[in-house]
């Protein structure tokens, strides 16, 4: 039987215990991201957590909103690149089958279940127990999500790229040695956090038509309370490129759980001659082979330059239940 909660503070601490053998660990479902998500954008939403407890243990967390008639998981595709439920692989199907059980009892028309990833045991499950109890299933791929198995030296990851992405890469790399007075920096916790934000947003809004529109006040206020939360607990990495002393290019990263998530990025375009942009996530990858991390995650969508320093598609999918 389902429990009700009403706070992700109620639950923090089996909550990151849970996160630990979880089916999906990504630093969008630990409770530090998605409390700070509900604390930005809860208006108009209602607040409907629920969990499993089998032997004293949680095994299942659903952290679920609803607006009118429609239910789904805190966060938005604007905001979060992967999203589930927090549950144990041994309890999956009873949590799942408990969520479509509710579901079904509740008031709500439609369940919605966003940017879930192409191995999680929700995708893999979750619509079938759907089917089995009469319901609407459609699941649609979302959205594509590149990213790289890392090699341990920066010449293997070299040597993987196709030979047309390698050369055009040695060669940018060799450009931009020329130039003699680029510094790339890399803040993780700084007294001036908030200064070097400020300069990533505006390098972000600056690169991009759509990146100004996006970047919305409540936007800019998320990303820099997720920034200090992420700097607290170790996550961020945000790596700056200046050249004669101007910042021209920031890749906003967050290492967790042994891979780096490329979540955002600006350049100047005064300085494309030098590729400031991909240059600056080439150094992100390289650092992170650096560090010994698993994989680099560029997140959502299908940007050539993911593809042109190696990335893979991953899929991320929409899986929408009715009545």
């Amino acid at each position: 039987m389902l429990k009700e909660f009403k706070s992700i503070h109620e639950l923090r601490s089996a909550w990151e215990t849970l996160l630990e053998n979880a089916d999906t660990n990504t630093i969008f479902t630990n409770p530090n991201w998605e409390e700070l998500w509900w604390e930005h954008f809860s208006e108009g939403k209602y607040w409907e957590g629920t969990y499993l407890e089998v032997d004293s243990n949680i095994v299942g967390i659903a952290p679920m909103c609803a607006t009118d008639n429609h239910l789904t998981l805190i966060g938005n595709t604007e905001t979060v690149d992967y999203n589930d439920f927090i549950m144990s692989p041994d309890y999956s199907e009873e949590f799942l089958n408990l969520i479509v059980g509710r579901f079904i009892e509740s008031k709500y028309e439609t369940l919605t279940l966003n940017s879930i990833q192409q191995q999680s045991l929700t995708y893999l499950q979750l619509p079938e127990i759907a089917r089995r109890n009469n319901l609407s299933v459609t699941v649609e791929q979302e959205d594509v999500s590149p990213g790289i198995r890392l090699p341990d030296s920066w010449d293997k990851y070299l040597s993987n790229l196709n030979k047309k992405h390698r050369h055009e890469l040695r060669r940018k790399l060799r450009r931009l040695d020329s130039a003699e007075n680029y510094k790339v920096e890399i803040i993780e916790q700084n007294e001036n956090l908030q200064n070097y934000i400020d300069i990533f947003s505006n390098l972000m809004k600056m690169s991009r038509t759509d990146k100004l529109e996006y970047m919305t006040q409540e936007k800019e206020d998320f990303f820099n309370d997720i920034s200090s939360m992420t700097s607290e607990k170790g996550f961020l990495k945000l790596f700056l490129m200046s050249m004669s002393n101007q910042y021209v290019s920031a890749s906003l990263c967050f290492d967790y759980d042994n891979h780096r998530l490329l979540y955002n990025s600006g350049n100047n375009h005064e300085f494309d001659y030098y590729s400031v942009g991909l240059l600056l996530h080439s150094f992100a990858i390289k650092d992170a082979i650096e560090q010994g991390m698993e994989y680099f995650d560029f997140l959502r969508g299908d940007e050539q330059y993911k593809y042109r320093l190696g990335g893979i598609d991953n899929m991320v999918f929409t899986i929408k239940v009715t009545r």
